[in-house]
């Protein structure tokens, strides 16, 4: 890589010491092709939503002597059978049944009174208006659709390409204090304060980052090794939920690293609350002629905690790097909701939260790369699995070739049985 300097290193006398600063300018470019497959049409989900309590509210209508007289609402017990998530789950009996004690309620509604009664009281008519909507409710949910169509995709294949030009500069105070930052020229424009990219300051105390920031977990357990010129779908990477940190400490002590971060900016957002940090050790040595790593992350968001382990080796021209995550989705979620009444006259609703299961989800991937003088070999293999989801499986393979300052890559990856290739040309300035 060359790098042009900028500002040759600027060396000022004092009279307290000597202080220099460095700005220098580098940067990276990209072209080539990615080809996609393309998915099925996945067609729209029809679900029952009846609930347990839209199941005890219809029971108890039906068992009210002023709806169920025979010949208008039937007297069987009404089943939802609520477990099942499949409209074929209410049959047509059941159907009926909800269908004839609607009619029963809308009759007692109009004042017209049922089949074995007389014409209803005023409070009998009001108190049927409100049963007669909630009735009206559950069998609108009873053939509710959870999920819309998903139109079919073809095979595509688009050219890909980027350059990216980075200014580093460092420096050194008086009393020996490192200071200095990094940024791109898209960091630069985005929103013109230059607020973005990274500055920092160290010293024997360790070193305090700032800006567009990794968790302390992801910098120090990390990510798998990739393959292709774009990283055809970057399905080697974890997804950390500390991604957007932005202050940072860290310190070296002997091969162990530490490192804790935050987001400063979560503090101002009302709509985030919980926790917001993440935490990060590793400890890197020689053994036996190998490099071997071991690191172990931790990050608190809100309800959610991460846990992360890594493990890495390198000898020779192998790297083996090996990553675990479990992510606990924090507690149950409980349906919530104003009223889920069972009595005639009082308005029967649905929860206004749904509830959910938050289960946990563990992700655990493996890669290796094998160096030949210029040409690099490289596979991964990734898994998720979360309860009551089908697992997903990524894996990958792919090669580089570097020329010295241009490198030719390419990559072949099955993300979760769709398809991923791409071809290209990498270079460094």
């Amino acid at each position: 890589m060359k790098h042009t300097l900028l500002a040759s290193t600027a060396l000022v006398a004092l009279s307290s010491g000597v202080a220099f600063a460095d700005v220098t300018i580098s940067g990276t470019a990209r072209i080539g092709i990615q080809t996609t497959e393309g998915a099925a049409l996945v067609a729209a989900d029809a679900v029952m939503a009846g609930t347990a309590a839209d199941e005890a509210f219809m029971v108890a209508m039906d068992a009210l002597a002023l709806y169920s007289a025979a010949g208008d609402a039937g007297t069987t017990a009404i089943a939802l059978d609520a477990s099942i998530a499949d409209n074929a789950s209410v049959t047509t009996a059941e159907r009926a049944i909800h269908a004839n004690l609607r009619n029963a309620i809308a009759k007692v509604a109009s004042g017209q009174g049922n089949i074995e009664t007389s014409t209803p009281t005023e409070a009998e008519r009001l108190s049927a208006v409100t049963d007669l909507a909630s009735i009206d409710a559950i069998l609108a949910r009873l053939d509710g659709t959870t999920s819309a169509e998903v139109a079919k995709k073809a095979d595509t294949t688009v050219g890909k390409n980027r350059v990216r030009v980075k200014f580093g500069m460092s420096g050194e105070t008086d009393g020996g204090l490192a200071y200095g930052a990094n940024i791109r020229a898209d960091n630069a424009a985005a929103g013109g304060a230059g607020t973005a990219g990274t500055q920092y300051i160290s010293g024997a105390f360790g070193k305090v980052s700032m800006g567009d920031l990794n968790g302390a977990d992801e910098q120090l357990v990390g990510n798998l090794a990739g393959v292709g010129f774009s990283g055809a779908g970057s399905n080697h990477e974890f997804g950390y939920q500390s991604s957007d940190h932005n202050l940072s400490y860290s310190i070296d002590m002997s091969g162990v690293t530490f490192a804790a971060t935050t987001d400063l900016a979560r503090g101002a957002d009302s709509a985030k609350t919980g926790s917001n940090s993440a935490m990060g050790i590793k400890w890197s040595g020689d053994m036996g002629g190998a490099t071997v790593g071991i690191a172990l992350g931790q990050s608190k968001i809100g309800v959610k905690t991460e846990n992360s382990v890594s493990a890495s080796v390198s000898m020779g021209g192998l790297s083996i790097m090996a990553v675990s995550h479990t992510n606990d989705n924090g507690p149950a979620d409980v349906a919530a909701g104003t009223s889920s009444s069972t009595t005639s006259g009082t308005a029967h609703t649905i929860a206004t939260t749904a509830a959910a299961d938050n289960n946990d989800t563990d992700t655990t991937g493996l890669s290796l790369s094998y160096n030949m003088d210029a040409l690099t070999v490289t596979a991964f293999t990734r898994s998720e699995a979360t309860t009551g989801v089908a697992d997903k499986d990524y894996s990958g393979v792919g090669f580089a070739y570097n020329m010295g300052g241009a490198t030719v890559k390419a990559g072949f990856v099955d993300a979760n049985d769709i398809s991923v290739m791409d071809f290209g040309i990498n270079f460094s300035f």
